[in-house]
Parts: C-alpha cells; sequence; structure tokens
C-alpha cells in the first residue's frame, strides 16, 4: 500500500536560514529528484524530515527567488508566471517534499540556475537526461514521433533505472544514443519558434 501524502502550505516568512547555491547543488545531489510522472510531466523534487522545518522553510524562499532573479532568467516583462512550489507530506516517514512541476517555471527559472553548476555524483546523469527531456517539451519536439519516442524512452531509464535495464550493458551507451538523437532532432531546427538566451547543448 502506498504511504499516505497530505498537501499542505506554511508560512516561510519568518526564514532564519539563508540557502547558498553551492550548498544546495550539494543538497540536490543527495535529497533531490529529476522527474517524469506517468505521461508526459516533468517536475524537481526535494525532500527533508519535516523536524528541519528552518531549512525546508529556506529552501522554499530560495526557490521562490529565482523567479526574481533578473540575472539568471532575463525576463525583464514578467511573462512568466512565478515558481508554484507544492508541498506534500508523507504521514508515515514525516518526510516534507517541495516540488515544482510548471514546465515554463522549470525551463525559465530553474534550469538556468542548474545549468550555472556541476553536479559530481550519478544525480549528474539524471540531470542530463532530465534536462533533455525538458528542452524537448519547451521546443514542441515532444510533438513529433521523435521527439516523443525520446521522451518516452528518457522516461523509462531516469533516476538510476538505466543500470537495470537488461538490454543495456552500458551506461555510458544508453547515455550516449540519448545525446546523439537529441543532437539529430536539434539540428533540424526548432519545432516552435523560441531564442533562449542562456541554452547550451
Amino acid at each position: 500500500m502506498r504511504p499516505k501524502r497530505e498537501i499542505f502550505t506554511y508560512s516561510t516568512s519568518e526564514s532564519q536560514i539563508i540557502i547558498n547555491p553551492n550548498w544546495f547543488i550539494g543538497f540536490i545531489e543527495g535529497e533531490g529528484t529529476f522527474g517524469i510522472k506517468t505521461g508526459s510531466s516533468l517536475y524537481f523534487q526535494v525532500a527533508q524530515k519535516n523536524t528541519s522545518q528552518e531549512c525546508l522553510n529556506g529552501i522554499t524562499n530560495f526557490l521562490l527567488n529565482l523567479s526574481s532573479d533578473a540575472s539568471i532568467h532575463n525576463d525583464p516583462d514578467n511573462k512568466i508566471l512565478p515558481i508554484n512550489i507544492t508541498n506534500t507530506i508523507n504521514v508515515r516517514t514525516n518526510v516534507v517534499s517541495l516540488a515544482i512541476a510548471n514546465v515554463d517555471a522549470l525551463y525559465y527559472y530553474l534550469l538556468p540556475y542548474l545549468d550555472s553548476y556541476k553536479f559530481y555524483s550519478r544525480k549528474a546523469i539524471d540531470f542530463k537526461l532530465w534536462r533533455i527531456a525538458l528542452l524537448l517539451k519547451i521546443y514542441g519536439y515532444y510533438y513529433t514521433t521523435e521527439g516523443k519516442n525520446l521522451f518516452l524512452d528518457i522516461s523509462a531509464i531516469l533516476n538510476k533505472r538505466y543500470s537495470t535495464v537488461s538490454s543495456v550493458s552500458n551506461i555510458d551507451n544508453v547515455i550516449n544514443n540519448i545525446t546523439e538523437r537529441f543532437n539529430d532532432i536539434m539540428q533540424k531546427g526548432s519545432f516552435y519558434f523560441i531564442a533562449p538566451f542562456w541554452s547550451k547543448t
């Protein structure tokens, strides 16, 4: 049986913790998830025990502030909605999950920040795969046959499942194959017109 989860909200205005960007990357290495839900919904999530309330408040404020950091997202006209964070708690384990699921927020606010830092654990593979899936969505290639097939292949192996796929003997081959397919798709030109100011392939 799946453990019960409850959605809740809480005030973060009184948080005394200021999150360091480098520290948060390290936190993601251990407690973060770059995920794709059943179907095509992308999300980013971090989790922490509910007893670390000040830390949770600090992380929430840090993520919310990405929306107003013009040095990262360069959205002077404020056309993109601010980051919205969903808070859920696993009542059995007392673990709180903070999640962002809006594709525009992931692309315009979170991704530029993540692209500015380097991951050193296996999380780097998860991020690379998730990043490709997000770009497929943003550029509109998800709605093509090639793009959707690549997206679904990424979804099937994301978050360490690439190391347990019986038909694959080498993780590097999996990553290289996905990267090559993505580059081939991108070379054909954007399905939608979009000119990201920070995008890198």
